[in-house]
């Protein structure tokens, strides 16, 4: 198993990002955490880009979580609300940096929100958002292991789900009184977005909350959680790049690839047509895009993947144009690929209003509360310390 590439990349964007500001040690978010060294998660980590850190706790889940939250001054009435998921070993602050999220809302006035994964050293070796596992192909011969938390060699699911759905109600709820009622939000454009785990977390969002998420647009991911009975179909598109060393275009053990998790997505959102159309020269530019698209689906529920030839786990323009920060082997992305999913996205819209209930926790807060729940007996039951679970536990090392 390589790890090789993705810590290139990382420690590349530690060099090259701009510097965090000084960590307040008294802030309690911060100290005890698993993250990256120049990830600033205090309450002034996001102040360089106007964005305001809010904490909750709640009896969805256990410990304080915590979300950053970004309002342009153009954001009015029925604002949409973006989420921008970071990925494994990373944090909000970098996201702000290189995904390009921040500048399309500016340019397109909805609201975002980068929301913290687990941070908690004592639940996972590095930031993490962690997924179930278990969704299966359509003759049942492969599926996929859980994403991407683990503590040592044992994976870890953190409910991701029931966080960022509590994010989404204090944020509804909050921004008007916070902005004098200048900016509201449309519950029904709620959008999950975000890069490697946190696409394969707002995947598993759309499965699991598909009466709160409208549509789905995220980079370098893939699909992992069943999705259950009540799944309402959600429009979703992904960006991947065929030389994705990280979490491989073409899958592995345990990991659907591409063109897996677009075919299991399909049929699960009812789809009965498709098209593959090739564009060599994409939108003026030197890439090579290939969009496979399937249609007439329920809810108009379309799933698309754009396949972008020769460009590795980072497909993101910024990080190709302004940092420089192309993977050796690839090939840059000299065109917006987070525009494309805004331009996918924001087309779509629920068809009623989800019911966002905030549920604060009644109890008195610990005095050192936790980033997120201990590895109780419950969660290593769920993975199993079987031969199963042991060859799942040995496949997530290689996921990102």
């Amino acid at each position: 198993m390589k790890r090789t590439p993705y810590i290139l990349a990382l420690l590349t964007l530690l060099v090259i990002s701009e510097p965090a500001q000084a960590q307040d040690e008294t802030d309690e978010i911060v100290q005890n955490s698993n993250a990256a060294p120049d990830c600033d998660n205090s309450e002034s980590g996001l102040a360089v880009y106007g964005a305001k850190r809010t904490c909750i706790e709640s009896t969805e889940f256990e410990g304080k979580r915590c979300f950053f939250t970004y309002i342009p001054d153009c954001a009015g009435e029925d604002s949409p609300l973006v989420f921008d998921l970071h990925g494994w070993g990373s944090c909000p602050l970098f996201s702000a940096f290189y995904t390009g999220w921040r500048q399309l809302a500016q340019q397109n006035c909805f609201v975002l929100i980068w929301p913290l994964g687990t941070t908690d050293p004592t639940v996972a070796d590095l930031t993490c958002w962690g997924n179930r596992g278990g969704l299966l192909n359509q003759d049942g011969s492969k599926f996929s292991g859980p994403c991407c938390c683990s503590k040592g060699a044992i994976p870890v699911f953190t409910d991701p789900g029931a966080f960022l759905r509590q994010a989404a109600a204090v944020a509804v709820r909050d921004i008007p009184k916070e902005t004098s009622n200048s900016t509201t939000i449309d519950s029904k454009r709620i959008y999950m977005a975000g890069h490697s785990n946190g696409c394969m977390t707002s995947i598993s969002m759309a499965a699991t909350h598909s009466d709160m998420v409208a549509a789905v647009g995220c980079h370098s991911g893939r699909a992992t959680t069943l999705f259950p009975e009540d799944y309402s179909a959600t429009p979703m598109a992904f960006i991947h790049g065929t030389s994705d060393r990280i979490v491989a275009y073409e899958g592995a053990a345990f990991q659907f690839g591409a063109q897996e998790y677009l075919s299991i997505v399909s049929q699960t959102n009812g789809c009965t047509a498709s098209t593959e159309t090739r564009t060599e020269a994409y939108a003026g530019t030197s890439n090579i895009v290939t969009e496979y698209r399937s249609s007439s689906c329920n809810n108009n529920a379309d799933v698309v993947l754009y396949s972008v030839d020769n460009v590795g786990h980072q497909p993101y323009y910024i990080s190709s144009q302004v940092l420089k920060n192309t993977e050796f082997g690839t090939v840059p992305v000299e065109f917006d690929t987070t525009k494309l999913m805004w331009d996918f996205v924001k087309e779509h819209s629920l068809d009623v209003e989800p019911e966002l209930e905030v549920k604060p926790v009644t109890m008195a807060p610990s005095l050192q509360p936790s980033m997120m729940p201990t590895i109780s007996a419950s969660m290593r039951v769920q993975v199993g310390l079987t031969l199963t679970g042991a060859i799942v536990a040995a496949a997530l090392l290689t996921a990102v």
